[in-house]
């Protein structure tokens, strides 16, 4: 059995990792990495149009016939451990007779980014015809083949693929064993312990006891900041009530499709009188997250049409079909709506946002929560730059209010300490060193990029 790890090898964001066996290949993620596109390229001006081009920059596998459509493939399937982008985005430029195997929650959120995000049919990775004609039409039958829920087996060649959930900053999200005649590989994906489903990842590391080989994230190895999503939900709650007192906006900036931290909002302006109001982006991904909200696989939040949420609807003159669509079906409020109630909302309002709120003009003593980890590049930090600029300007006052995404170093450490694998591979970490030395044990290894390891 041999591992190469093409992305995320001393590195955070692309995972791209082959597995072999005696007879058979799949691919665990097959990721963006932002961190080396960035040496490269600048959004919008220079991107990468054409699989061509991360090829030569060794940004996908070296493999030519994974995207050319003739031949036989050289994998037998991929698998998708969530819709984070680090972790599923190139997937796009791979040969379409591929199979690939993503949570069925996966595939909806990832369906909602192809229907608010403009590209050529070739790249789409959702199979619609239209996808913004059929967005209301077809919530519960889209086309969710190859897709899987936890515990199910998914037999590809020699290698028994079992998807795990575990709990992390998206919903559906998976780790997997991987079964083969030569061993047993543990995947961890991306996971955390103090987040609202914890419950989950310690369902992923009760499967994977007695595991050869533990491929494992390390995010968080050398900064982790205890918190929790409890915490955030109270802390923000009281900067809500300040912000009331003062008849004031409660704006926030948090990751579109983490749910948890969606729910959390909107607790929290439930507890403090207020309404959430959502972006347009939002509203897609929760109508398309109906079926998973309904059926009970994802608690405890809202469907739209709640008369606590309000969908958020820019000026602009020309609306794209499924803003149509969305705004025919459900209620709308604009900038000056919003304005005149500052007090009774919690608005959802990033960077790209800022203009709108120049319309809306924050009465003094509004507060900004910036609910997301901090930058970590330098594009980030210029961008984290600008928008430190638009509150100056707006006179909004911003408290950063977090819980990361994933394990810390201690949990880290624990997870390696109780599976107790033959080998550990560190995937995921900027900091691989640091890794093997803060778990310590000659069984941790810290592959290069596109190193092929022997593991069996």
């Amino acid at each position: 059995m041999r591992i190469t790890v093409f992305g995320g090898a001393g590195e955070i964001g692309g995972n791209q990792i082959l597995v072999e066996g005696k007879e058979s290949k799949i691919m665990l993620d097959f990721g963006r990495n932002f961190s080396r596109e960035s040496e490269f390229f600048t959004e919008p001006f220079l991107r990468p149009r054409k699989v061509e081009h991360l090829l030569l920059l060794g940004l996908v596998p070296g493999l030519p016939s994974l995207y050319e459509k003739e031949g036989e493939p050289p994998i037998d399937g991929i698998f998708l451990s969530h819709a984070h982008l680090d972790h599923m985005d190139y997937v796009r430029y791979v040969r379409r007779d591929i199979p690939v195997w993503a949570g069925e929650t996966t595939w909806r959120i990832i369906y909602a980014r192809e229907i608010v995000t403009p590209r050529k049919e070739e790249y789409r990775l959702a199979q619609l015809s239209d996808p913004s004609d059929r967005l209301l039409d077809c919530v519960g039958t889209l086309p969710l083949a190859s897709s899987f829920r936890t515990g199910e087996k998914v037999k590809v060649g020699e290698f028994e693929v079992t998807p795990i959930h575990v709990d992390h900053s998206t919903p559906g999200s998976y780790g997997f064993l991987v079964e083969g005649p030569e061993g047993t590989i543990a995947y961890t994906g991306d996971l955390r312990f103090h987040g609202a489903r914890a419950e989950m990842s310690e369902d992923f590391l009760r499967a994977a006891e007695g595991v050869d080989v533990l491929l494992i994230e390390g995010t968080n190895i050398l900064e982790s900041k205890v918190s929790s999503e409890e915490e955030v939900r109270h802390k923000v709650r009281d900067l809500a009530q300040k912000a009331q007192k003062n008849q004031g906006l409660l704006a926030a900036s948090f990751s579109a499709v983490d749910i948890d931290r969606l729910r959390t909002f909107y607790q929290i302006a439930r507890e403090t009188g207020r309404k959430l109001v959502i972006s347009m982006r939002q509203a897609c991904l929760m109508e398309l997250l109906r079926p998973e909200i309904e059926s009970g696989r994802i608690k405890h939040i809202f469907k739209l049409g709640d008369p606590e949420v309000e969908i958020y609807q820019r000026e602009k003159e020309i609306m794209f079909k499924w803003e149509r669509k969305l705004a025919d079906r459900f209620e709308t409020v604009d900038g000056p709506s919003v304005s005149q109630k500052q007090d009774r909302v919690v608005l959802f309002a990033t960077y790209y946002d800022m203009t709108e709120l120049l319309g809306i003009k924050p009465k003094p003593g509004s507060i900004y929560v910036y609910s997301e980890s901090e930058p970590w590049d330098e594009e980030g930090e210029i961008e984290f730059g600008k928008l430190e600029n638009w509150l100056e300007f707006l006179g909004l006052s911003m408290f950063q209010v977090h819980a990361s995404g994933h394990a810390s170093s201690l949990e880290l450490k624990e997870v390696v300490e109780r599976l107790n694998p033959k080998r550990v591979v560190v995937v995921h970490s900027n900091r691989p060193a640091l890794f093997k030395k803060f778990v310590g044990g000659e069984n941790i290894i810290c592959p290069k990029r596109g190193e092929r390891l022997e593991l069996a």
